[in-house]
């Protein structure tokens, strides 16, 4: 551990050197479609989080800048930084998202996200085999849509935080070994990062659509390390296939009554018990089990969307339940758990090109006695190059549906000092997501919630996203 401690402050010192020195940084490929989660934003050309950044002898894998940031290569040097082993992007997304009826009152507001990412090949570094790095650090500015005017369950817009951040959001080590076929990971891990994501609903700005709404919401005492508030955590992946993967991690519990007042990431020390999470997922199209592609399809770089995959998560110790309790009038306790299950697939091409259409399903459940939410549900589709001469853009409409069990409504209920007027609550979002240019992005959207709250009359909300990759 300490050998591991010493490498990390080295990476991060070269990093941190080369700036001073004045040295460029790479900077994103793509505008993210989740800014809470840069692993699923890395365009065509760049490697993906965790993945080592050194170019194959085979293939040149250097990110092309030119076409993916606004300000390019900057006459060489971003490339001989990524030859010597470090990569650093730095991306800045601002929504402005109004709700114009229902909900809490009308009104809007903006909302400012920054993200600075280093990435690190420890092998090119310091003859680290296998070795690599990762430091995401985020910074939110402006006001809260969600908490002042829509008062939504779910939220309706994937930046907003309880409390406006600046700090390290990711920090881990990571070991490859098995020849690349597995792979274990240490440090400040956020679970919403690689667990239950769907590639196809990374369009979306609802937060639902990332980490789904019956994980994301805490239990009774705690809840997992996700955007914008993360952990201690180990994961180990194994790939004994192309087409299989296996992932288990296991990270510190986030308190429910500090996620409002903590900081960027939460120690050890001061977490509620632990969370334990694993995922187990296929891809129908790497096993070759969907129509085979022809010669001329077969000579392209045409990626298809498709996955299945299992999940299942729980907390411990065991917790009170929300509302239950004995005849002391004690709390009962209860395992705080869940399991989820998620498929994507691209089920149209356009031939010899790489626009298609991509529909994706996820559901989840959870115990329903620690938990507010008991189910969620969510559908869509996206289609990427919707229009012919515009392949970098992406259009999507999807609804998620969070249900709420009975001790859940009893609790919001109490709270709310009323009765609630519904079970559930809805949110169908349509958007487009435009490159206007190297590295500048931008994506209106309209979403329609029903039953925020679950008492609060159907809002209506529309605006606009601006992402520039510098």
């Amino acid at each position: 551990m300490l050998i591991a401690r010493n490498k990390l402050t080295n990476l991060l010192g070269a990093a941190l050197l080369a700036s001073f020195l004045g040295q460029p940084l790479t900077t994103l490929g793509a505008a993210a479609d989740n800014p809470a989660d840069l692993g699923k934003v890395i365009a065509a050309g760049k490697a993906p989080e965790g993945d080592s950044v050194a170019a194959s002898d085979a293939t040149d894998d250097t990110p092309n800048w030119q076409e993916s940031t606004l300000t390019g290569d900057w006459g060489g040097a971003r490339k001989r930084l990524y030859d010597a082993g470090v990569q650093a992007d730095l991306m800045y997304t601002a929504d402005y998202l109004r709700n114009n009826a229902g909900g809490l009152q009308h009104g809007g507001a903006y909302m400012g996200h920054t993200d600075l990412v280093l990435q690190f090949d420890g092998e090119k570094l310091f003859g680290w085999t296998g070795g690599s790095a990762f430091l995401q650090l985020i910074s939110n500015t402006g006001g809260r849509v969600n908490l002042n005017y829509v008062g939504s369950l779910m939220g309706v817009d994937n930046l907003e935080a309880p409390v406006n951040r600046t700090g390290v959001f990711k920090a881990w080590l990571q070991q490859a070994f098995l020849d690349d076929r597995a792979s274990l990971r240490l440090g400040l891990y956020p679970i919403d990062s690689e667990f239950y994501v769907t590639d196809a609903s990374g369009v979306f700005l609802h937060p639902s659509f990332g980490m789904a709404a019956e994980v994301a919401n805490f239990g009774s005492l705690a809840g997992p390390s996700i955007y914008p508030t993360s952990t201690y955590a180990a994961r180990l992946r194994v790939d004994p296939d192309p087409a299989w993967y296996a992932m288990l991690a296991v990270s510190r519990g986030i308190p429910s009554e500090r996620i409002a007042t903590a900081g960027p990431n939460v120690s050890w020390p001061k977490g509620t018990g632990s969370m334990l999470i694993g995922e187990v997922g296929f891809s129908p199209a790497k096993a070759g089990l969907l129509r085979e592609s022809t010669p001329a399809e077969a000579k392209d770089d045409f990626v298809p969307i498709s996955k299945l995959a299992v999940g299942m998560w729980r907390f411990s110790p065991r917790f009170p339940q929300l509302v239950a309790v004995d005849a002391a009038d004690e709390p009962l306790l209860a395992t705080h758990w869940g399991a989820y299950f998620l498929a994507e697939q691209t089920v149209f091409r356009v031939p010899e090109s790489n626009r298609d259409l991509a529909a994706f399903v996820r559901y989840g459940f959870t115990d329903g006695r620690t938990n507010t939410l008991d189910y969620s549900l969510s559908v869509g589709f996206s289609f990427r190059g919707p229009f012919a001469g515009r392949e970098k853009d992406t259009f999507g409409i999807a609804a998620t549906r969070a249900h709420a069990g009975p001790q859940g409504r009893a609790q919001l209920s109490d709270e709310l000092g009323e009765p609630l007027s519904s079970a559930a609550e809805t949110a169908v979002e349509m958007t487009y997501r435009a490159q206007l240019a190297p590295g500048v992005v931008l994506q209106p959207l309209v979403q329609r919630i029903l039953n925020p709250g679950l008492y609060l009359p159907n809002a209506t909300v529309a605006g606009v996203r601006l992402q520039l990759a510098l």
